[in-house]
């Protein structure tokens, strides 16, 4: 499936905290929905700017789900360390297709 390879890359490349590339996929009211707090796009830039970058990630159990013609949602297990912590969380994005898919939504449900 060539849009779900397509997302996942997306997805990857979001977890290295590539800010470039999250102004460039993210659409400019996107809304990020973590652990304790609902985040803008520039808010939640500011906090991968104060975080340390994931020493690995690992995203499994990935699958896509259509929502409509120009939308989708993909959901996936994400674990990723920073020295001897992982977090883990079950993750969904929702892109939109207007001329080229763009992150609307994502959340994170961490998982104990």
């Amino acid at each position: 499936m060539a849009l779900l390879d397509d997302l996942l890359a997306y997805e990857h490349r979001l977890s290295s905290a590539d800010i470039g590339f999250y102004r460039h996929i993210c659409r400019p009211d996107a809304l990020f929905i973590m652990p304790g707090m609902i985040a803008s796009l520039e808010e939640a830039i500011a906090g991968l700017e104060q975080s340390p970058p994931w020493d690995s990630v690992d995203l499994s159990d990935v699958s896509l789900r259509m929502l409509g013609s120009n939308a989708a949602a993909i959901i996936y297990r994400f674990t990723g360390t920073r020295g001897t912590a992982t977090y883990r969380a079950d993750m969904v994005s929702t892109y939109e297709n207007r001329g080229g898919w763009r992150l609307v939504l994502h959340q994170q449900t961490p998982l104990a």
